[in-house]
């Protein structure tokens, strides 16, 4: 049994993943109705993260603060006094960098699907369609052509996301198929039996 001065037991953590990681919880934590108008109180973040992390409340207070200094997230209290905590719109489009940059190294068991995403975006919003295919490509996602792509692995809420941030929801389509012509390549280009 370690005494109150032991730090032993204390995870070190990687704090830009770590910072990166709370971002996410907290786009998808509001996304999912936790909070209203894409708050989430600040208890449930806590809550969320010290089991993922098994973090101390010093460190994860200390990565608040630093969210909060990089103008990642904004903190208010509501009528109870009650910490709520928000994404700003840099906040989101971190978070939604991190979970693609993840995607690129995705790997587990397949089951068999192609995710396929597919766009027809027009001219008025091309910085969002040059956002779409770059965060495609930065998370590994097959090039079948020019508006359309795959991938192997469950992505559907990242997509929907990165289609949200940039208004483009109308113009994006997302597909589950079982076959796909030429998927001989495409399995061994994600390492696929």
């Amino acid at each position: 049994m370690g005494n109150k001065g032991d730090n032993s037991n204390i995870k070190i953590i990687d704090m830009r993943k770590f910072l990166e990681e709370i971002l996410w919880h907290i786009y998808y934590a509001s996304e999912v109705g936790m909070g209203p108008r894409g708050d989430i109180r600040f208890f449930l973040v806590n809550e969320i993260l010290k089991e993922i992390h098994n973090c101390t409340k010093r460190q994860l207070n200390s990565a608040v603060i630093d969210l909060n200094r990089q103008k990642l997230i904004q903190k208010k209290k509501d009528y109870e006094g009650s910490v709520l905590v928000s994404l700003t719109e840099k906040g989101i489009l971190r978070a939604i960098n991190y979970k693609f940059r993840r995607l690129e190294h995705k790997k587990e068991k397949w089951d068999g699907k192609w995710r396929m995403i597919a766009f027809d975006i027009p001219r008025e919003c091309q910085k969002g369609r040059k956002a779409l295919v770059y965060r495609l490509k930065m998370g590994g996602f097959y090039e079948m052509q020019e508006s359309m792509f795959l991938y192997p692995y469950e992505c559907k809420k990242e997509i929907d996301a990165i289609a949200k941030l940039f208004k483009l929801e109308e113009y994006v389509k997302f597909g589950l198929l079982d076959y796909i012509d030429g998927q001989d390549r495409i399995k061994i280009r994600f390492g696929l039996k």
